[in-house]
């Protein structure tokens, strides 16, 4: 009797330990989404969404790719370098008019027009293409490449305008949106900006560990870079300095989007987190937790791959387990 007398007591002053910890982990977790939708049977392997957030590009594992209208959240056209096969596309963009969209496999770019679905042009980089990002008429785009260059390229006439060297694979690419700067982050632990006109390299940011993830603000006056496990870092893109760090630790940062007006920036992450940033501070306003397709499993959870902001502020992101998700603002 006296044994169970003290596991019982032992239990009792563990309980509030217990419900602490239970609360703890409930606010770590984050908030739930307004809404979800399956964008692909399976999953999603790149994504691509416009500035204006109405359409999303969609490269799946199992059906290729796909444009989605997602003020009526309906699929629009299927996507495909050649006809009868899905192609695995590494690597989608979409102009920030939502004007033109781009699919990649391997070094080969296809250009499409989103109002008709047709094919526009048919391109081949200069190496197989790790990432892009269209420019805001959808005339440029930046290119990330494994031979460890990153090219701003005519997506019209098929030629590259600038080439920007780095020491590895090129992951991370962001133009702004008034096509004077980009930005890119590499394996060589980088981030680096540079101004389009000519070339010139303007900063050098660097990192502990591989730069896969960069942003730039519309303006370009504000740029974001992260690595994995360490600081997430907002730069002035005029002194090249730090204007604030990111106030959420230990985060594999796999998305960001600033808002238009710069004040805030959305962050996707490895595990299926959304947060929203301020800019000025790196606090964190909001966190978000995404939808799994199911409990365990492969599916169990999704990275986030894009995110953008809606006109009435909210967010949606697309995650690797297939699915289209909002949160709101």
């Amino acid at each position: 009797m006296i044994r169970h007398f003290v596991a019982y007591r032992k239990l009792l002053s563990a309980l509030p330990l217990i419900v602490l910890s239970l609360t703890i982990l409930t606010a770590c977790e984050g908030e739930k989404p307004e809404q979800t939708t399956k964008v692909a049977v399976q999953g999603v392997i790149s994504a691509a969404l416009p500035k204006a957030a109405d359409y999303a590009v969609i490269g799946s594992l199992q059906h290729g790719g796909s444009l989605w209208n997602l003020s009526n959240l309906e699929r629009l056209y299927n996507w495909n370098h050649q006809g009868g096969q899905f192609s695995s596309l590494r690597a989608v963009g979409i102009s920030g008019d939502s004007r033109i969209a781009t699919t990649v496999v391997g070094a080969d770019i296809v250009v499409w027009e989103v109002s008709t679905g047709q094919s526009l042009n048919f391109w081949r980089a200069p190496d197989k293409i790790m990432a892009m990002q269209l420019g805001q008429q959808g005339r440029y785009a930046i290119l990330g490449l494994q031979n460890s260059q990153a090219v701003y390229f005519d997506i019209e006439r098929g030629q590259a305008r600038q080439e920007f060297q780095h020491e590895a694979e090129v992951f991370g690419v962001a133009i702004s949106a008034d096509g004077k700067l980009a930005m890119t982050g590499s394996d060589d632990r980088t981030a680096r900006i540079w101004r389009l006109e000519d070339g010139a390299l303007l900063h050098r940011f660097e990192h502990g560990n591989q730069v896969k993830t960069v942003a730039l603000s519309d303006d370009g006056a504000l740029a974001f870079s992260t690595a994995q496990r360490e600081e997430a870092v907002v730069w002035d893109t005029t002194s090249g300095s730090a204007k604030s760090k990111v106030d959420v630790r230990y985060a594999n940062f796999t998305s960001a989007r600033f808002s238009e007006d710069s004040s805030k920036l959305a962050l996707g992450t490895f595990r299926g987190d959304v947060f929203l940033v301020d800019t000025a501070t790196g606090a964190k306003v909001k966190h978000w937790k995404a939808k799994s397709r199911q409990v365990w499993g492969p599916a169990s959870s999704g990275a986030i791959l894009s995110v953008a902001f809606q006109p009435d502020g909210k967010i949606i992101a697309v995650s690797s387990d297939g699915l289209l998700q909002q949160f709101g603002g």
